[in-house]
């Protein structure tokens, strides 16, 4: 843990806190990594320290840094994408409609609200900060809006987006922001952060560490929600049963599993875990796995399929990962992925 109350991380920490010291904040900045890894959390770390009222900043405790992490804080925005069928004049999901796909995306009317609450000078802070959450999932037309702003933005205004990765945004924006690509951290280091903060027993921690594959806010979540846990025994139960599955009974489950859409991130997330676990036993090195809890499962797989198999479906995987945080059919992806993987 650091001064900025955050677990690992502490490059990003120490230069950020470094560029607030000295009155250096870029205008924007891009934070990347995994699903869950602590973007968001950095993110509204940055926040804090820039509308904090104190010396030692972020304190934390102070008003301003209280509200921004209630987000109550005027001068902070916080934005993510929100599914099609959402009315923007009632602030709500709308009826749905049989044509309507429930993924969620950065649109252009959230874009417009937030330029205009930009264009107005600070209420009570120093600037406006504004975090753009999974800046990867707008829309081309929204992420174009945002880009005029970034080419001139006003003076006050600091923006923070994060994504899973730079290459799914647009260059244009990439090439205007200060990148903090944030990597995995240690598994004892998470295990030993959740026993130390209370978040989990030490058998428990070890588990959920382990699953978390260092993605600090994956393991905090988890330690505090056990359906996070329960839904990762479903996503391997479905997988074990894709795998004795036929071709028609692989389409029909790519149709059920297109009903989770905003659990394909995480389902895709179990299933490469699971394979790289198998290829870390056919290799060797069993004392690495991650799905501890499985492991006479993945033994008995390390032996039914060969080393090509196991490859092709973790690159198939990280694949069809890459294709949905781009909006492309979420059926589609999912079947071609199911279709292609190798049976027992």
């Amino acid at each position: 843990m650091n001064n900025w109350n955050l677990i690992g991380h502490e490059w990003a920490v120490k230069f950020l806190a470094q560029s607030v010291a000295t009155d250096r904040v870029a205008h924007a900045y891009l934070v990347t990594g995994a699903h869950g890894i602590g973007k968001t959390t950095l993110a509204r770390a940055l926040a804090q320290a820039l509308q904090c009222t104190r010396d030692n900043k972020p304190c934390g405790e102070c008003n301003a840094c209280r509200q921004v992490a209630t987000n109550r804080h005027l001068d902070v925005q916080m934005i993510e994408g929100v599914p099609p069928r959402y009315n923007f004049e009632k602030d709500s999901l709308a009826p749905p409609r049989a044509s309507d796909r429930e993924k969620r995306a950065l649109r252009i009317l959230q874009i417009r609200d937030m330029l205009r609450d930009v264009s107005r000078a600070p209420f009570e802070g120093k600037h406006k900060v504004v975090i753009l959450r999974r800046f990867e999932e707008a829309e081309e037309e929204a992420a174009n809006a945002f880009l005029k702003t970034l080419e001139e933005p006003p003076r006050y205004a600091r923006f923070i987006l994060t994504a899973r990765d730079a290459t799914m945004v647009l260059p244009t924006i990439v090439s205007r922001c200060q990148i903090l690509n944030l990597r995995p951290l240690a598994i004892s280091e998470v295990e030993e952060a959740l026993v130390a903060r209370g978040k989990a027993e030490k058998d428990r921690a070890r588990l959920i560490a382990r699953l978390s594959g260092g993605r600090i806010g994956w393991a905090v979540r988890a330690s505090a929600d056990a359906a996070m846990l329960e839904s990762r025994v479903r996503y391997l139960d479905e997988l074990d049963a894709v795998l004795m599955e036929g071709r028609a009974e692989r389409i029909a489950r790519a149709g059920e599993l297109d009903k989770q859409k905003e659990e394909l991130p995480d389902v895709l997330d179990a299933w490469i875990s699971w394979w790289r676990d198998v290829l870390l036993i056919q290799t060797g090195d069993g004392a690495r796995i991650t799905n501890v809890d499985r492991e006479n499962n993945l033994r008995n797989a390390a032996t039914r399929f060969a080393r090509d198999q196991i490859y092709r479906a973790i690159q198939r995987a990280r694949e069809t990962a890459r294709y949905l945080a781009q909006n492309v059919n979420d059926r589609l992806a999912m079947e071609v992925l199911i279709l292609e993987l190798p049976s027992v």
